[in-house]
C-alpha cells in the first residue's frame, strides 16, 4: 500500500517540474487532494480491525468496518483475493444500497485477550454468506451460513491472542431480498445460549396461545359460516407463522425446531406469510367493525390497501420490481393506522364492541413500537432491569408476545360476538319456528279458500253456462216458431237448477253444522228399501260410463229412525263420489248390514284409482282434494265428503275408509240404530234425487257431423256432457262438430281428424287444457290449429297460463254465444287471409314476406321436398306424405287449412311456379321446361299453366 502511495507522490512531484505555472497549479491541487484521499483511506483502513470484547455478553455490526468489492460475476474466489492486493476493495458506505447479487467484503479480526471465544455470526437479509479466516500461518477455516443455510455452521472458536484476515462472500439468488447494507452481525456465542432456553420458552408459550386461537376461530367460522372468523383465524395463524420464521433471530425458530435440514422453506413461508397476514386483518376489522355498511368511503380505501400489498407481493414474487422494507412498512402501517382510527370512529358512534379491537392494537402497536426501535437502534425499555425476561421484550420477540396478548383480546371480542349470535339465533329461531307455524296455518287455510273458491266457482259456473245458454237457446227457438228439441233443454235446465240448488244446499248445512243449528227430522222407516231405492236410481249414470253397478243387503227389513233428506245425501255423496273416480269397465258395489241389531252398516266398493297413503288423512278434511286431477273426471267442491262426515256424526255415526291406489276404495258408514221416531213409509218422504241420473239423450259425437263438408271442423274437448251438448247445439249450423270427453281422447281426435278449429276446457281428467294445448302446439300435425281455451278459471294470472301454453284465445264460463262465435270467425278469418294470399300470388314470394311461425315452417318445408323432387312427374301425394311422416289426410286438411289447396294442387302450383321461373330466366323451350318440372305431357302443362296464370307459358318465353 504505501509502495503504491510513494508511486503516486512520485509522478505527482515529477509532473510539477515539466509543467507550465498553470499546470503546476492543478499538479499541487491534485496533490493535496491524493493526500486527502491517502488519510482518508488510512483511517479508513484503521477501522478494518475489528477486536473481540473480553465481556462475555456483547454484540456488535460490522458495516463501517468492512471493504467491500461486487462479484455479479462471480470471476473471483477467496483464494484469489487473499493472493491479490487490497486495490479490489472500497469503503462500505453506510447509505449504500447494493444493487448487485454478489459481494466480498474483507476485515480483520483480532483476539486480545487472554481465552478463547466462541462466536456466532449472522446477516440478515442475504442469502447465503460465507466467511473465510486466514489466519498467522496462511491457514484458512471456512464458515459457511445465511438464511438458506444450515443454523448449526454459524459458530467459529478464535483462540486467544490472535488476528485473522476474514473475507466475506455475501451471495443472494432470491426475488424477495431486501435491499439493505451489507452487514455482518457477531455475538458471543456464549451469551445467546445463555439466553436460548428461556426466550424459546416464551416463544413457545406465545406460538401455541396464538395457534389454539387460530384453531379454534377456524372451527368456529365453519359452525357459523361469518367471515370474521375466518379472516381472523387466518390472520393469527399467518402471524405465528411469521413470527416462526422470523429471521433476525439467529436461527429461526421455523429452521431450529422444524426444518433444520431444509431452511429455505421457513424463508419462502415467511415472504408468503406477511401479505395473507396484512390483508387477512384488514378484512377481519372490515367484517368485525362493519365497515363496508358503516363507512363505505373508508372500507374502499382498505382494499384499495390490500390491492397495494398484493401488488407489492406480486411485483417482488415475479422481479419486476423490488419494493424495500420500508415501502412495505409505509403501506402496511398506514393501513393498521385506519383500522385503529376506524375502531375508535365505531365506538364513538355506539358500537360497544368496538373497544376489543381497540384495547387489541393498543397491544400490537407496542409491539411494533418497540421492534421498530429495536431494529434502529434504540432501548424504549432501558428503564427496565436487563434480566432475560425483559430482554425478551427487547428484541423482535416483543412484536409477537403482544401480538399473542391481541390474539387473547381479539378472542374475548369474538368470543362476545358469538354469545351475542347464539341468543340472536336462539330468539330468530323461535321467533322462525313461531312465524313458520303460523305462516303454515295461514298458508293452509289460504290453500283451502283458493282451492274452495276456484272449484267452487267452477261448479256455479258450468250449470249457470248450461242454464243461461239453454234458456237463450230456448227463446231464440221459440222466437223463430220453430220446433226445437224442448224435451232437452228443459231436461238440462232443470238438471242443472237442481245441481246447483243441491251445492247451495251442501253450503248451508255445512255452515249448520259449523254453528250448531243443523237440525235432524226424524222418522221410523223400513231403510232398506228406502237405502235400495237411493243406489237404485245411479244405475243409469253408472252404465252411461260403463261402469257395473250392484246394490246387495244382506237383510231385507231393518226398522230404524232417519233422516231421509240427510241420509239420501250420505249415500248421494258416496256413490256419486265412486262414479266419478271409477273408470270404464270398473265396478262398484253398495252393500248394506246389520251389525248384531246395534249399527246399520253402509260400505260403497268400487274399483277405481284409489287413493294414496299420505292422502287418507285428509279425504274428510273441509276444501280438500286428493291430488288425482289427472284422472277426475271433473272437479269438485272439496266440501262433499266433509259434509258426510259431519253428518254421519251428527247421526252420532262413523265414517272410515279404507283405499288402495289402482285398485279402488271402501267407504264404510256405521249409523246407531235407534226406534224412538214417530213411524211412516217410503211413499210419503219426498224425494228428488232422481234428477241425479237424468242425462240428455245425445251420442258421444266422436264422428263429425256431416251435413256440410264445406263447413269449419271444429273439435270440442269437454268433460262435462251438459255444456259438451250445448256447444254443439250453438255451433251446428254454421260449423261441423265432433266431442271428446277428456284430454286424452281430444289428442288422438285431433292428429286423426286434424279439425280446423279446436275448443278445450281447461279442468280435465286424463290431460288438462293446458297439457292437450301444448302437445298441440308442439305436433307438426296440428301446430297450426287454433286453440280457444274455454274454463272457469278466470284470473288474470290463469289466462297468461292458458296464453303462454299456446292459446289463440281465452274464454270464460258462462261465456257469450255471440263473443264465442267472434272470437272463432275472427281466427278463421286471419286463417282466410292467408289462404287468399296463396289463391292471389305465388306461394314462394307470399312466404318470404310471412312472419316466421309453424305454419310457415311447415309450408317452407313442403316447397323444399317438392323442389328435391320436382323434375319426377311419379312424385305425388303418398310420396310427399311419407316424406313429411304424416298420412296423407294429415297432410291434405293441414295444407287445405294454411293454403286452401288440396295436396295434389299445391304440388302442381309449386311445379308451375318453378316453370315460370325457368320460362322467363332461361333458354328452355316449353317442352324442356315441362319435362323439367316434372310434367310428362307439354300440352296438359300448357292448359294447367294457363289455367294458373290466364296466359299460354309461350308468352312469357325468354
Amino acid at each position: 500500500m504505501l509502495l503504491f502511495w510513494g508511486s503516486v507522490l512520485s509522478s505527482a512531484f515529477r509532473s510539477t517540474v515539466k509543467s507550465s505555472s498553470l499546470a503546476i497549479h492543478f499538479s499541487l491541487y491534485k496533490l493535496l487532494g491524493l493526500f486527502l484521499v491517502f488519510f482518508i483511506q488510512l483511517s479508513i483502513q484503521a477501522q478494518t480491525r475489528v477486536e473481540i470484547p473480553a465481556s462475555s455478553s456483547w454484540s456488535m455490526t460490522l458495516i463501517d468496518e468492512l471493504e467491500v468489492m461486487s462479484d455479479e460475476q462471480h470471476q473471483w474466489s477467496a483464494e484469489s483475493l487473499f493472493a491479490n492486493s487490497d486495490d479490489l476493495f472500497e469503503p462500505n458506505s453506510a447509505d449504500a444500497k447494493p444493487v448487485l447479487h454478489n459481494y466480498w467484503a474483507k476485515f480483520n479480526l483480532a483476539n486480545t485477550t487472554k481465552s478463547e471465544k466462541w462466536l456466532s455470526f449472522a446477516s440478515n437479509y442475504w442469502d447465503y454468506v460465507t466467511l473465510y479466516f486466514r489466519d498467522s500461518t496462511g491457514n484458512v477455516t471456512v464458515i459457511p451460513f445465511g438464511i438458506l443455510s444450515n443454523p448449526n455452521n454459524h459458530k467459529f472458536l478464535i483462540l486467544p491472542q490472535t488476528e485473522y484476515v476474514v473475507l466475506v462472500n455475501f451471495e443472494s439468488g432470491g426475488q424477495f431480498r431486501r435491499e439493505d447494507n451489507i452487514n455482518l452481525v457477531i455475538k458471543s456465542t456464549i451469551a445467546a445460549l445463555e439466553s436460548k432456553t428461556f426466550t424459546n420458552y416464551l416463544d413457545g408459550i406465545s406460538f401455541g396461545i396464538m395457534f389454539g386461537f387460530a384453531l379454534y376461530n377456524l372451527f368456529l367460522f365453519i359452525s357459523l359460516r361469518d367471515r370474521t372468523y375466518f379472516w381472523y383465524s387466518l390472520y393469527i395463524l399467518f402471524l405465528a407463522f411469521s413470527f416462526a420464521t422470523l429471521f433476525t433471530a439467529e436461527p429461526s425458530k421455523w429452521v431450529q425446531f422444524f426444518t433444520p435440514n431444509n431452511p429455505s422453506f421457513p424463508f419462502f413461508l415467511k415472504k408468503v406469510s406477511e401479505p395473507i397476514l396484512a390483508i387477512s386483518y384488514i378484512n377481519f376489522v372490515r367484517n368485525f367493525l362493519l365497515i363496508k355498511d358503516r363507512h363505505p368511503i373508508w372500507d374502499r380505501g382498505l382494499k384499495v390497501f390490500m390491492v397495494l400489498i398484493f401488488l407489492q407481493f406480486l411485483a417482488n414474487v415475479t422481479g419486476i420490481y423490488h419494493f424495500t422494507g420500508i415501502t412495505r412498512v409505509m403501506i402496511w402501517n398506514l393501513a393498521t393506522l385506519c383500522c385503529v382510527i376506524l375502531a375508535f370512529k365505531c365506538y364513538f358512534q355506539g358500537y360497544a364492541k368496538a373497544r376489543f379491537l381497540i384495547v387489541g392494537q393498543f397491544f400490537i402497536l407496542i409491539g411494533v413500537v418497540i421492534t421498530a426501535t429495536h431494529y434502529a437502534g434504540f432501548d424504549l425499555l432501558n428503564f427496565l432491569p436487563k434480566t432475560d425476561f425483559f430482554n425478551y421484550f427487547r428484541s423482535p420477540s416483543s412484536y409477537f408476545a403482544f401480538g399473542a396478548v391481541e390474539s387473547i383480546v381479539f378472542s374475548f371480542a369474538l368470543a362476545d360476538k358469538y354469545n351475542m349470535m347464539h341468543k340472536e339465533s336462539v330468539k330468530v329461531k323461535i321467533e322462525k319456528e313461531k312465524e313458520k307455524s303460523e305462516v303454515f296455518r295461514l298458508q293452509e287455510l289460504d290453500n283451502f279458500k283458493s282451492r274452495f273458491y276456484s272449484n267452487i266457482t267452477h261448479e256455479f259456473r258450468t250449470p249457470l253456462t248450461v242454464i243461461l245458454g239453454m234458456a237463450d237457446a230456448l227463446e231464440s227457438e221459440l222466437q223463430t216458431k220453430m220446433n226445437p228439441p224442448i224435451k232437452n233443454a228443459v231436461k238440462m235446465i232443470h238438471r242443472n237448477g237442481s245441481n246447483l240448488l243441491s251445492l247451495v244446499n251442501e253450503m248451508l248445512d255445512l255452515s249448520k253444522l259449523e254453528s250448531g243449528r243443523m237440525e235432524t227430522s226424524l222418522v221410523q222407516i223400513n231403510v232398506i228399501p228406502f237405502i235400495k231405492y237411493l243406489g237404485e236410481s245411479f244405475h243409469s249414470f253408472a252404465q252411461e260410463d260403463d261402469i257395473h253397478f250392484t246394490v246387495y243387503s244382506e237383510i231385507d227389513e231393518l226398522m230404524m229412525d232417519i233422516d231421509s233428506q240427510k241420509l239420501a245425501t250420505i249415500i248421494s255423496n258416496l256413490l256419486s263420489n265412486a262414479i266419478k273416480f271409477t273408470p270404464p269397465l270398473g265396478k262398484i258395489i253398495l252393500h248394506i248390514q246389520n251389525d248384531a241389531d246395534m249399527n246399520l252398516v253402509i260400505k260403497v266398493t268400487d274399483t277405481g284409482i284409489g287413493i294414496a297413503e299420505q292422502e287418507l288423512s285428509h279425504v274428510f278434511d273441509r276444501f280438500y282434494q286428493a291430488d288425482t286431477a289427472h284422472t277426475r273426471k271433473g272437479e269438485g267442491s272439496g266440501i262433499g265428503l266433509s259434509l258426510t262426515k259431519e253428518l254421519v256424526q251428527l247421526f252420532g255415526g262413523q265414517i272410515s275408509v279404507i283405499s288402495t291406489p289402482n285398485e279402488g276404495s271402501v267407504f264404510k258408514v256405521e249409523l246407531p240404530i235407534t226406534q224412538n221416531a214417530p213411524k211412516t213409509t217410503i211413499e210419503s218422504l219426498k224425494l228428488s234425487h232422481e234428477s241425479v241420473t237424468e242425462r240428455v239423450d245425445s251420442e258421444n259425437s266422436q264422428k263429425a257431423d256431416t251435413k256440410d263438408e264445406d263447413l269449419p271442423l271444429v273439435l270440442v274437448i269437454e268433460d262435462n256432457k251438459d255444456v259438451a251438448y250445448y256447444l254443439k247445439q250453438c255451433l251446428k249450423d254454421q260449423y261441423k262438430t265432433m266431442h271428446a270427453i277428456n284430454g286424452i281422447e281430444g289428442l288422438e281426435m285431433a292428429f286423426e281428424h286434424i279439425p280446423d278449429i279446436i275448443i278445450s276446457d281447461v279442468m280435465m281428467p286424463g290431460k288438462d287444457g293446458y297439457e292437450v294445448c301444448s302437445m298441440l302446439k308442439e305436433d307438426q300435425r296440428t301446430d297450426h290449429i287454433p286453440i280457444v281455451l274455454l274454463t272457469a278459471k278466470v284470473t288474470t294470472k290463469d289466462r297468461v297460463i292458458g296464453l303462454t301454453h299456446g292459446a289463440d284465445a281465452y274464454l270464460t264460463k258462462p261465456f257469450i254465444k255471440e263473443e264465442l262465435f267472434a272470437r272463432l270467425e275472427q281466427l278463421l278469418f286471419l286463417r282466410k287471409k292467408l289462404i287468399n294470399k296463396f289463391q292471389l300470388g305465388q306461394v314462394s314470394k307470399i312466404m318470404a314476406k310471412q312472419p316466421i311461425n309453424a305454419e310457415t315452417k311447415f309450408i317452407t318445408k313442403v316447397i323444399e321436398l317438392i323442389h328435391k323432387d320436382i323434375d319426377n312427374s311419379t312424385f305425388g301425394v303418398s310420396e310427399l306424405s311419407t316424406k313429411l311422416g304424416l298420412s296423407e289426410s294429415q297432410v291434405y286438411r293441414k295444407l287445405k287449412a294454411i293454403t286452401g289447396k288440396s295436396t295434389a294442387v299445391f304440388i302442381r302450383t309449386i311445379r308451375l311456379e318453378s316453370a315460370r321461373e325457368q320460362l322467363q330466366t332461361t333458354d328452355k323451350t316449353v317442352s324442356e321446361v315441362a319435362y323439367a318440372v316434372g310434367f310428362n305431357d307439354p300440352s296438359w302443362f300448357s292448359r294447367a299453366f294457363k289455367e294458373e296464370y290466364g296466359f299460354v307459358p309461350s308468352s312469357i318465353c325468354k
